[in-house]
């Protein structure tokens, strides 16, 4: 436990320092979430609050111009995406856009984790939000995005942490990779619930990030539910790290509670590998 218990201290330590780089919830992105919670929101609504943010408006036109989206034209403004993309679809784009720059670390060893743990959250909210339309909750769409995309945001928290250690060190990480990873996935729940509390998120986006790996956890809550078999997924299709194969989601309980087969679930592996620009597993 001493080496196990004193990384902890040192990651508490760390999160403690005054001026340390949290993450922080972009005012604007504050304002997409409400957005996504309403029924037909007007397009000039959504323009002129992605544009009060310039970096971000540059983010979503890239990305309503990847291959996922775009049409033959490159997409040259907001107006074109928002007719392009469709409302809806643009508010994804941009929420996803406003938490993408947070992962990033000076420290090059951690830049690798980052973009895999980015990558398994853009697969879990697109994952999770499928999900709750193919099990009869639509009504939870959107909410089931931000949850998969806020979901593991602990892990994110930890890495930065291990920034602070490192700085203080005056090396590199100076951890073995196993240690790192499992010290995220040890405590990266945790971290994660407490930062979306700080932000002021409602309840049940703190109680995916709490749960989401949880050995006991509310089969009625449907939200929770969609994020663990997304998840189930990502990791059955190598979103953000090596291919798990022996997970098998379909015969989860999840899958179960939300009554959703085998052809189902490799659908959405399949739709997620093409999202994500993934090869086949």
């Amino acid at each position: 436990m001493s080496h196990s218990t004193s990384l902890q201290d040192q990651i508490a330590a760390a999160l403690r320092k005054p001026g340390v780089q949290l993450p922080v919830f972009n005012p604007v992105a504050l304002e997409l979430q409400e957005l996504m919670q309403q029924e037909d929101v007007p397009s000039n609504t959504i323009e002129s609050t992605i544009q009060r943010d310039p970096a971000l408006s540059i983010q979503v036109m890239r990305m309503a111009n990847s291959s996922v989206y775009s049409g033959l034209a490159k997409i040259t403004t907001l107006r074109q995406a928002l007719a392009r993309v469709g409302t809806r679809q643009i508010l994804r784009i941009a929420f996803a856009a406003s938490q993408q720059g947070q992962y990033r670390s000076a420290n090059p060893l951690n830049r690798r984790d980052m973009d895999l743990i980015w990558e398994a959250a853009l697969g879990a909210a697109h994952g999770a939000s499928w999900i709750a339309e193919r099990s009869g909750h639509s009504d939870l769409s959107e909410q089931a995005f931000l949850a998969g995309l806020l979901h593991d945001i602990g892990k994110l928290v930890i890495l930065r942490a291990f920034d602070e250690i490192a700085a203080d060190a005056g090396a590199g990480r100076g951890l073995p990779q196993t240690l790192v990873n499992e010290t995220v996935a040890a405590l990266h729940a945790g971290y994660g619930e407490d930062l979306l509390r700080r932000w002021n998120l409602p309840e049940e986006y703190c109680v995916v990030a709490r749960d989401h790996h949880a050995e006991r956890w509310d089969s009625g809550n449907v939200l929770l539910v969609c994020v663990r078999l997304a998840d189930l997924v990502c990791r059955r299709a190598g979103v953000g790290g090596e291919v798990d194969t022996e997970v098998v989601p379909a015969a989860s309980e999840e899958a179960t509670a939300l009554c959703l087969g085998e052809v189902q679930l490799a659908d959405l592996e399949v739709n997620l590998e093409d999202k994500l620009g993934l090869e086949p597993a």
